[in-house]
């Protein structure tokens, strides 16, 4: 099994629940997939705690309460080691929590119960965070050893039924959201399980997968990665074949159609959400909010604001893009030739000769530094408190200055602006200045502003390229890992 990697911050953050004097309401949030049930079994075991899973079952049109109910109960039998009873409502079956504490209480640090994918449970009972509130407050909360830990892909719904809701003002202890793993975490993960991949192919394999656990695991057994990206990506059964659909039904339930089809639209390219909502035919009211709110939420997609460079204020124009790698690639290259792979899947020794992997990079590369932002102030040694804002940045053509984008701009402090071109291909040449001279020319240039020039790259530069000296800094992948 590989070593855990990452999440040193949750980690921290877990650790201090240790020293308190009663019990603990925690919720964790992310993506399917992304690791938030392995960071809860990782910590406990790290920490010797005694833990307890309850998960709710996958959503289907004939799950119904009573189906959640049972499943609850299998579980308490199985750990109180009696036989399963049949539960009427979930305050009877809450109540149980404290049965099962009592029994395994004596002599321990905690007692983690972790109540994973908590949307899918109460998904059938309106008042179900009701029932739990209720008995936090009469039962649970008095359990000084007791850390209870509310967890769920469908952020929404913690957000509107736990952290949202006035009735749990006070209670929850600690919020936990994971993102994915950076990008020299990613490579950690994947040396642990093959310490022979080349800078190179880890670049590939992140192309893919962003930073998301569960499909850099997917990738372990190979020993060559197009053998990998073959077999799990354009293999019918392969994991990654059909895996947006199956979570997008998991987490949006009837409403997943809607919620793939915005990314569909959003897959050529970031677009402004009112131009999306028209592409997708979608009105702009109360349900269209939630929508991108709900997909923000998950980390499928990001909302990037321009702002103003004198004042720092965030200008109204904003424009929503798909964060998650594997999205991206799904829509790209997976998704229009489904229906062929179905009736002619590739032999498992083909040609992966229609990925040009020049291609890939570039469309894929620009999203994988985007959520490694952080690391990039690093590498350009740039203090945290130093920076205004950063992010892309979108500038509207005016009668005296044409429209741009820049595919990331940091602003700090004093009028310093580093301006940050992200370049993929096997050789990159000169041509790369011209288009940043271009940039830089259009840019409402405040006065008193200064800037530097930032080349992000995979791939080899042009001698005449380095001895050019255009770009202050340049970074390569490698400086990631």
């Amino acid at each position: 099994m590989a070593q855990f990697v990452g999440r040193a911050s949750e980690l921290s953050r877990f650790k201090d629940l240790l020293d308190k004097k009663n019990a603990s309401l925690v919720t964790i949030q992310g993506r399917r997939r992304i690791g938030k049930s392995t960071l809860v079994r990782h910590f406990c075991k790290k920490e010797k705690l005694l833990f307890f899973e309850f998960q709710g079952l996958p959503p289907t049109k004939k799950i119904t309460n009573k189906d959640q109910l049972d499943e609850f109960s299998k579980s308490l039998a199985k750990y109180l080691s009696i036989e399963k009873v049949e539960l009427k409502n979930w305050t009877q079956g809450f109540e149980q929590l404290n049965t099962l504490y009592l029994k395994n209480s004596k002599g321990v640090k905690k007692i983690v119960i972790l109540i994973d994918e908590i949307s899918w449970m109460g998904a059938k009972d309106s008042n179900f965070a009701g029932y739990f509130k209720d008995v936090w407050d009469r039962v649970l909360n008095s359990l000084d050893k007791l850390i209870v830990i509310l967890c769920g892909s469908v952020s929404s719904w913690i957000e509107k039924n736990i952290l949202q809701n006035t009735g749990y003002v006070g209670r929850v202890s600690k919020e936990f959201k994971l993102s994915e793993l950076s990008i020299s975490e990613s490579v950690q993960m994947l040396q642990s399980y093959n310490k022979k991949f080349s800078n190179r192919e880890f670049a590939q394999i992140l192309s893919i997968t962003g930073g998301v656990p569960k499909y850099i695991e997917e990738f372990s057994p190979y020993k060559t990665i197009a053998q990998g990206i073959r077999e799990i990506c354009f293999l019918p059964s392969g994991f990654l074949f059909s895996e947006l659909e199956k979570i997008f039904s998991e987490i949006f339930g009837k409403k997943n159609t809607i919620y793939l089809t915005v990314l569909y639209e959003l897959n050529n390219g970031p677009l402004a959400p009112v131009t999306l909502a028209e592409k997708v035919g979608h009105p702009l009211n109360g349900d269209w909010n939630e929508i991108i709110f709900n997909l923000e939420l998950a980390g499928f997609i990001k909302r990037d604001y321009s702002w103003n460079l004198v004042s720092n204020k965030t200008s109204k124009i904003n424009r929503l893009r798909i964060s998650d790698n594997y999205s991206k690639f799904y829509f790209k290259y997976i998704q229009p030739r489904k229906e062929k792979l179905i009736k002619l899947p590739l032999k498992t020794t083909g040609s992966l000769d229609f990925l040009n992997w020049d291609s890939v990079f570039g469309y894929q590369f620009e999203n994988l530094i985007l959520n490694n932002l952080s690391n990039l102030i690093v590498l350009l040694k740039i203090q945290q408190d130093e920076v205004v804002q950063l992010g892309p940045y979108y500038q509207s053509s005016t009668k005296r200055k044409e429209g741009l984008q820049i595919d990331c701009l940091i602003h700090c402090k004093k009028g310093l602006l580093y301006i940050c071109e992200f370049k993929t291909s096997e050789h990159i040449g000169l041509n790369v200045v011209n288009e940043v001279q271009r940039k830089t020319e259009k840019l409402n240039l405040p006065r008193g502003f200064s800037t530097r020039h930032v080349l992000v790259y995979l791939g080899t530069l042009s001698e005449e390229l380095i001895q050019n000296e255009y770009f202050d800094h340049l970074i390569s992948f490698e400086d990631f890992c």
